[in-house]
């Protein structure tokens, strides 16, 4: 099912530098993918260094992709690996698709585990359709792999059309890690009617997982409650002439 959108207002601060291809220390990479363009493989449009931001103008296959970017961070308290662009128009005269892709490998943290994956996208119409099964995943890759899809995603996130806006709404995740190191790899994949043009923005944020009590730990805390008031009542008894 195809409805009227746009593809979702991006956050300007994403585009605040030009990484250009081929840095050697890049490991921040913003991706595109088309049928029919280089084969159709998912080919490096932007790079950055670590935790850093990166952007793309220009065309790529049937489309316009202006400030097209990611940014990520690596922090204690959350790491992030976030994406957007200004414009994305299909120059095409009928449907076309095209994915994208933003990846940032080495992170480190937060510590711990398991942690916590919240991922969503979100946009805004400006002309044309899009499609909206399916066209957001996020993943975590335990390997540290760029582009690591093997060990962990929320899934395929839908989009919800409310008039000129959209949106998938939060998705939530556990990921185990077994190394140091992880990866954080999103990809938004948009097809788009003839002329269609609009925006969009995304997230991938991790943080520490909320400890539950194990259950053993629970029925201890419920003994222990129980004779206390146990002690309380027998005390009290005891007073009763």
């Amino acid at each position: 099912m195809q409805k009227t959108v746009s593809l979702a207002v991006a956050a300007v601060a994403l585009a605040a530098s030009l990484m250009l291809p081929g840095r050697a220390d890049a490991a921040l990479i913003v991706y595109a993918q088309q049928a029919g363009v280089n084969g159709g493989a998912i080919t490096p449009i932007a790079l950055g260094p670590d935790f850093s931001n990166g952007s793309f103008t220009g065309t790529y296959g049937d489309f316009t992709l202006t400030l097209l970017g990611a940014a990520s961070s690596n922090t204690p308290s959350l790491s992030t690996l976030l994406s957007a662009a200004v414009r994305l128009q299909n120059n095409a005269t009928d449907f076309r698709t095209i994915s994208l892709y933003a990846s940032q490998v080495n992170y480190s943290l937060p510590v711990g585990n398991p942690l916590q994956v919240e991922s969503g996208l979100s946009g805004t119409v400006v002309t044309g359709t899009l499609t909206g099964t399916g066209v957001f995943q996020a993943y975590l890759d335990r390997g540290n792999a760029q582009l690591g899809t093997s060990d962990f995603t929320n899934g395929p996130q839908n989009i919800t059309f409310n008039g000129s806006t959209f949106d998938t709404g939060s998705a939530f995740g556990t990921f185990d890690r077994t190394n140091l190191l992880y990866s954080i790899t999103s990809r938004f994949t948009a097809t788009v009617s003839g002329g269609g043009q609009g925006n969009f923005s995304s997230h991938v944020i991790v943080s520490p997982a909320i400890v539950v009590p194990e259950p053993s730990g629970v029925a201890l805390a419920g003994m222990a409650m129980v004779a206390g008031v146990g002690c309380l009542w027998r005390r009290r008894a005891t007073q009763v002439v």
